[in-house]
């Protein structure tokens, strides 16, 4: 089955919609790709480079603060063997990226850029009732107004025994796309999914990535002196120059407190 195939028997057609950018967009506005970040050079900057996602992405993962764990890496890789091409699969707030290169899964996210197949509200998704295989989130939920019932919809549209890869922020600054509200630790995410089971829950990005994330916002901030222009100055170059700290973290994430101010954490779980 092919990705439009899938597309076409998941979702709910009764719901009105447009075409925006090749984008199937059940959200009554402009969703083209712009403002998908804060205001301000670094929003600027970002706006622009995720016209280009694999540019953005790779530049992200070089020089940003957050050091995606080993752990991470390895538990996405596992799940994505289990579900092939067969499955339908969503990324949820996918941005614009394909998911470890994985061009059958469906991209869902609030603006219509040029990855994104459907353009919708992750609270109230039009997408039909135990129609998915597995479902892929990455730094989404902290983004939306009511996360519980973001997680709802993930389990609402699940398969019976169907699973989710998850990774949410704990310990970083405020970052908005465009907006940016909540934070857990791994207490916090037990009651967030607690509709599912079999929780495995790791150790996403450690220690020394949520260090690094605040060094470099506290440094931006003493050193703006209240100017914004000169604060996203600052932060892009401490970038530059310290962002090779985080790999302290292929370390400390092997410490047994190393989630007491871990910078995020992933999450895989099952409908039970």
């Amino acid at each position: 089955m092919t990705k439009n195939e899938k597309i076409k028997k998941i979702i709910d057609w009764n719901q009105a919609y447009t075409i925006q950018n090749n984008t199937i967009c059940f959200i009554p506005a402009e969703k083209t790709s712009h403002q998908t970040a804060g205001t301000g050079l670094l929003g600027t900057i970002q706006n622009m480079l995720k016209k280009h996602g694999g540019l953005y992405y790779t530049l992200l993962n070089i020089f940003g603060p957050v050091l995606l764990s080993t752990d991470y890496h390895s538990t996405a890789k596992n799940c994505l063997e289990k579900y092939n091409d067969e499955h339908v699969i969503i990324n949820l707030g996918s941005g614009p990226s394909y998911f470890y290169g994985r061009k059958d899964i469906i991209n869902i996210d609030v603006f219509s850029l040029d990855e994104v197949d459907i353009v919708a509200d992750a609270a109230k998704l039009p997408i039909a009732d135990e129609s998915v295989d597995f479902i892929i989130t990455i730094a989404m939920l902290e983004h939306v107004i009511d996360p519980y019932q973001v997680v709802q919809e993930m389990h609402r549209i699940l398969k019976p025994h169907g699973e989710i890869f998850t990774y949410i922020p704990f310990i970083q600054p405020y970052h908005a796309a465009p907006y940016d509200y909540s934070r857990w630790n791994h207490q916090g995410i037990r009651r967030l999914f607690a509709d599912f089971a079999d929780h495995r829950i790791f150790i996403g990005s450690g220690p020394t990535s949520g260090m690094l994330y605040i060094l470099e916002e506290w440094l931006s901030i003493l050193l703006s002196f209240g100017i914004k222009p000169l604060h996203d100055c600052w932060f892009l170059l401490l970038m530059l120059l310290l962002f090779p700290i985080k790999y302290l973290d292929l370390i400390l994430n092997k410490f047994e407190f190393a989630a007491n101010a871990a910078s995020g954490f992933g999450i895989v779980a099952r409908k039970g």
